[in-house]
C-alpha cells in the first residue's frame, strides 16, 4: 500500500532520515515517538506536504514522490481538525467530496453509511460547528476525510485534546472503522496506551530515526535499541556480562547480578550487554507456592524499599539481598491488596527467564531474528 525508500526530509536543522518503510493494505500504523522527534514531519512528507530531499514514496506500487497530495487519493485529519467555522456540519463534511468532484449519488450513499458508524445523525442538521462537542467535532472530521473513500487515512495527534472517556470511545471506534472500512491508516502519537491499543505494527522514531518497527509485542517485550527501551518505560535495566553461552543458546550473565537470560547471534563470553525486562513481568513468588520448571532460574529474595501507587496499579521497589541492585515490580491492585505487602518486607521475586531481553552496549540494534529468537 504504502511504501518509502530511503526517505529524508529536512525542517530547519532537524534532520528526518533516512527512513524505509513498507506497509500493507488495510494496516494500521501507529507512529510513536517523543515531542520533537520528526513523527509529523514524516507524516508530512509522507504526504507529500512536505518535499523530501531524497529518497522515494510509493502508493499501491506507483511512485508519487512529486504528486501533489490532492492527487494522491488520500485523507488527512489534523491535530487542530480544521473544521470550517462558516460551514454547517453537512457542508463542513461534504467539503472534500465537492472539492472532489465526485458523484454526489455515491456520496450521499456514503455519507449515510458513516452516519450510521459514527453516530452522526443527531448532529448532522446542526448549523453552527461551534455548538459540537469535542468528541462530536473529531467524529465529523472522521467523517470528513473518510467520505472520499481514501486509500490511505494519515491521522497526526487525533485526540490530543479530548478527556479520557471520549477519547477511549474514539479509539475503539477508530479501530471498528479500521477492521470494517478496510482503510489503512497512519496514525501519529506520543500517546504509548493509545499507539498499542490501535497500531496492529507500531514505528518508534526516535530523534529523526526509526530506531524499530514490528508487532506490538516485538515492541513492548523485545526493545531493538537502549532509547526504544527507556522511551517505553523500561525501569528495570542492567549492564551485565556474558559469563558462558550455553548449548541452548541463552547466555549466563554476570557482574552485579546474576542472571540466564535468552540470547542473540554472535554473544561472546566477555561482551556487555544491557539486559532489562518490564516490571509488570518481574513475578512475585506467593509463600508456600510451588515454583514451576520455567520460575527456577533467576530467583531473588528481595526487601520492599518503597511502594508507589498509580491508580490501578502497585509498584513495588524492592532492594535485591546480597546486591546492591533494585528492581521495580509492578502489580495489580487486587494482587496487591491479597499480598497485603508493607516497605520493609521480604519476599521472593523471579526475573523469568524468556521476559528478559538483551541488547549489546556496543549501540548495535538487534535484529529481526534475534528480536524473534527472544520472543520463543
Amino acid at each position: 500500500m504504502i511504501r518509502v525508500q530511503q526517505l529524508i526530509a529536512k525542517r530547519g536543522n532537524f534532520t528526518l532520515g533516512p527512513i524505509d518503510l513498507d506497509l500493507g493494505n488495510s494496516s494500521y500504523l501507529t507512529i510513536l515517538g517523543p515531542s520533537g522527534s520528526g513523527k509529523t514531519l514524516f507524516l508530512e512528507t509522507c504526504m507529500g506536504l512536505v518535499a523530501p530531499s531524497d529518497g522515494q514514496v510509493w502508493l499501491d506500487g506507483q511512485e508519487v514522490t512529486k504528486i501533489a497530495p490532492e492527487r494522491r487519493h488520500i485523507s488527512y485529519l489534523p491535530q487542530d481538525l480544521a473544521l470550517f467555522p462558516h460551514l454547517n456540519v453537512r457542508e463542513n463534511i461534504l467539503f472534500g467530496a465537492r472539492r472532489r468532484q465526485l458523484d454526489m449519488t455515491r456520496v450521499e450513499s456514503r455519507l449515510t453509511s458513516l452516519l450510521d458508524l459514527l453516530a452522526l445523525h443527531s448532529v448532522i442538521d446542526r448549523n453552527d460547528v461551534a455548538t459540537l462537542s469535542g468528541g462530536e467535532k473529531q467524529r465529523v472530521a472522521l467523517a470528513r476525510a473518510l467520505l472520499p473513500e481514501p486509500r490511505l487515512l494519515f491521522l497526526d495527534e487525533p485526540f490530543s485534546a479530548l478527556d479520557a472517556t471520549i477519547k477511549r470511545q474514539l479509539q475503539v471506534k477508530l479501530r471498528e472503522i479500521n477492521q470494517q472500512l478496510g482503510v489503512t491508516i497512519l496514525h501519529v502519537t506520543h500517546d504509548q496506551e493509545e499507539a498499542f491499543m490501535l497500531g496492529e505494527q507500531i514505528a518508534v522514531v526516535i530523534s529523526g530515526q526509526l530506531r524499530q518497527v514490528g508487532a506490538r509485542d516485538d515492541i513492548y517485550y523485545r526493545p531493538a535499541t537502549l532509547d526504544v527501551a527507556r522511551f517505553l518505560r523500561n525501569q528495570n535495566i542492567f549492564d551485565l556480562t556474558v559469563q558462558d553461552v550455553l548449548p541452548d543458546g541463552s547466555l549466563q550473565l554476570g557482574d552485579d547480578l546474576n542472571l540466564y537470560a535468552p540470547g542473540h547471534a554472535g554473544a561472546q563470553r566477555g561482551q556487555k550487554l544491557a539486559t532489562g525486562i518490564r516490571s509488570e513481568e518481574v513475578i512475585v513468588i506467593r509463600p508456600n507456592k510451588p515454583i514451576g520448571p520455567e520460575l527456577e532460574d533467576n530467583l531473588f529474595h528481595a526487601t520492599v524499599d518503597d511502594i508507589l501507587v498509580f491508580g490501578g496499579t502497585h509498584t513495588l521497589c524492592v532492594k535485591l539481598h546480597n546486591s546492591d541492585v533494585t528492581v521495580d515490580v509492578e502489580l495489580p491492585n487486587c494482587a496487591m491488596r491479597d499480598l497485603g505487602y508493607s516497605v520493609g518486607d521480604t519476599l521472593r521475586v523471579c526475573l523469568r527467564k524468556r521476559s528478559l531481553w538483551t541488547i549489546p552496549l556496543d549501540g548495535s540494534a538487534l535484529s529481526r531474528e534475534d528480536q524473534n529468537d527472544q520472543l520463543r
